[in-house]
C-alpha cells in the first residue's frame, strides 16, 4: 500500500496512551548532565571554525587545508567510529564508553593547541571526532531507557538543544578568552614555547570535558535495558529482521530514497560550508575583529539556532493545513531552498551590519532545515526501521557535506577567488548545491511511500 509514513500499530496506541509514569528526578538530572555533555561537546567542535584566522596565519596553511581540518579530519574517524562505539554500546556499559569519549575528545581538543603543522592538526581533530562519535547514540539509549515511548520526546529535544547552546558558547567563549590572552602576559607552552592566544584557548577547553568525565562516571547509571529490548537473544533476532527489513523497503522505494539521498546530500554541502566558514568570511570580508564576531554571531547562532528548532512545529502545522499527506516534504522544501537563498545573498552584502543581520536569518533557516530532515525521517521510515536509516543519514551527511562542504569552499578561494574573496566562494557554494537541493526534494515530494 502506499502512505507517507508508519501508522503504529493498535497495540502501541494503547501502551502509549496508558504511559503515566512519572520519571523522577535523578532521570531529569541525568538529561541536565546529558546536555551539559552536549553543550560542552559542539563547544569543542565548533570552537576551531572561530579560530581559523589566528590558525591560518600561525601554520601558514591554505583554505584548502583549513576546510580538511575543518571538515574531513572530524568527518573521517566520526563516521567510523560511529559504526564501531554503535556495536559496542549495543553491548557494553553505555556510560562507561561515553565517559572514554568526553576524555578522548577532550584531549584531542586540548593537543590542537600544540599542533606544529598542517599533519598535527588534522590527527588531532580526527580524535575530537573519534571522541564525538560517541556522544549521541550513547546518550540517545541512556535517555531512551530511562524514559517510555510516549515521554522521551521533551528530554531529547532538551539534549539535541545542547547543540545551538554548544555552537553559540563556542564563538561568546572563544572570543572572551581569545581577548583574555591577547591582552595578558605572553605564555609558553610545552614542546610548543611562547604560545599564541588560540593555542591557549584550545589547552583550557581540555579541562572542562576531563571534570565532567569524572562527574559523569561517579553519578550518572543507566537504566534496565530489558523494558527495551536488553540484551537478549530476541532483540538480536529483532536487529536482523530489521536489517533485512530495512533493505525490503530500501528495493520498494528506491527511486524516492535515491532522490532524498542526493538532496539532502547537496544541502549539506550547502549547509556545512555555511556553518564553518562565516564566522572566518566576516573577520576576513568584513574586517571584523575576533571579539566582534564572537558577540555577534555567538549570539546568532544561539538564539536563532534554538529559534529555529522551535519554529518548525507552527510552520509544519500551518502546512498541514494545506496538503497534509506533502507537509513534511514542502518543510524541507521551503527550509532548504530559502538556506540556499540567504547564504547566495549573505556574504555578498555591503556593510557589517546587513552581513551580522543575515548571519542570524541564515541559522535560524539552518536550524529549521537540520531539524525538519529529521522530521522528514520519521514520517517516511516505519517506525521499525528508523534507527537503522536515522544511522544511515548521519553517516551520509558526515562523509559528504559534513566531510567536504568546507574543502569546497578552501578549494575556491584558493585557485578561483583569492584569499579575500571568502565571501564569494560561499556564496558560489550555495548557488551550486542549494537549488539543486530544493529541485531533488521537490521531485520527491511527488512519489508515495510504499510500505508492506
Amino acid at each position: 500500500m502506499a502512505t507517507t509514513g508508519a501508522e503504529p500499530s493498535s497495540t502501541t496506541r494503547v501502551d502509549l496512551a496508558s504511559a503515566t509514569d512519572r520519571n523522577s528526578a535523578y532521570d531529569w538530572y541525568v538529561v541536565g548532565v546529558l546536555f551539559t555533555v552536549s553543550v560542552l561537546g559542539y563547544i569543542d567542535r565548533v570552537i576551531l571554525s572561530f579560530l581559523v584566522e589566528p590558525i591560518k596565519a600561525e601554520l601558514q596553511l591554505s583554505d584548502a587545508q583549513l576546510g580538511a581540518v575543518i571538515g574531513l579530519a572530524f568527518a573521517a574517524l566520526y563516521v567510523m567510529g560511529g559504526i564501531l562505539l554503535g556495536r559496542l554500546l549495543d553491548k557494553g556499559n553505555r556510560v562507561l564508553i561515553l565517559t572514554t569519549s568526553i576524555i578522548v575528545w577532550s584531549v584531542a581538543t586540548g593537543a590542537t593547541g600544540f599542533a606544529t603543522g598542517f599533519a598535527v592538526l588534522f590527527i588531532a581533530r580526527m580524535f575530537v571526532g573519534v571522541g564525538e562519535a560517541g556522544l549521541n547514540p550513547a546518550a540517545i539509549g541512556i535517555i531512551s531507557n530511562r524514559f517510555s515511548e510516549a515521554n522521551v520526546q521533551k528530554p531529547i529535544g532538551i539534549f539535541t538543544m545542547g547543540l545551538y547552546v554548544g555552537g553559540g558558547l563556542a564563538m561568546l567563549l572563544g572570543g572572551q578568552l581569545l581577548s583574555f590572552f591577547e591582552g595578558a602576559r605572553d605564555y609558553s607552552l610545552p614542546l610548543i614555547g611562547a604560545a599564541e592566544p588560540w593555542r591557549l584557548v584550545f589547552v583550557i577547553l581540555a579541562f572542562p570535558g576531563l571534570i565532567l568525565a569524572g562527574l559523569m562516571l561517579l553519578s550518572v547509571r543507566d537504566g534496565d535495558r530489558s523494558t527495551n529490548g536488553g540484551q537478549s537473544g530476541e532483540a538480536g533476532s529483532a536487529k536482523g529482521a530489521a536489517l533485512v527489513g530495512g533493505m525490503q523497503f530500501a528495493k520498494q522505494n528506491g527511486l524516492l530514497i535515491a532522490l532524498l539521498a542526493v538532496s539532502v546530500v547537496c544541502w549539506s554541502m550547502n549547509n556545512y560550508g555555511l556553518l564553518n566558514w562565516y564566522p572566518a568570511m566576516l573577520m576576513r570580508t568584513y574586517g571584523m575583529s575576533p571579539l566582534l564576531v564572537a558577540n555577534t554571531y555567538g549570539p546568532a547562532f544561539l538564539i536563532s539556532g534554538i529559534c529555529g528548532c522551535i519554529a518548525v512545529s507552527p510552520v509544519l502545522n500551518t502546512l498541514r493545513k494545506r496538503n497534509p499527506q506533502k507537509a513534511v516534504f514542502s518543510l524541507c522544501l521551503v527550509s532548504m531552498g530559502a538556506l540556499s537563498v540567504t547564504t547566495f545573498i549573505g556574504p555578498l552584502l555591503p556593510g557589517v551590519p546587513a552581513a551580522v543581520a543575515m548571519a542570524f536569518i541564515n541559522l535560524f533557516i539552518s536550524a529549521m532545515s537540520v531539524t525538519s530532515v529529521f522530521v522528514l525521517l520519521v514520517a517516511v521510515v516505519p517506525q521499525h526501521l528508523r534507527g537503522l536509516y536515522t544511522g544511515l543519514y548521519l553517516a551520509l551527511v558526515n562523509l559528504t557535506g559534513g566531510a567536504f562542504g568546507s574543502v569546497f569552499v578552501g578549494l575556491f578561494t584558493d585557485y578561483i577567488f583569492g584569499e579575500q574573496g571568502l565571501n564569494y566562494s560561499i556564496s558560489m557554494i550555495a548557488l551550486l548545491f542549494g537549488p539543486v537541493a530544493a529541485f531533488l526534494m521537490f521531485k520527491a515530494s511527488r512519489i508515495s511511500v510504499k510500505v508492506e
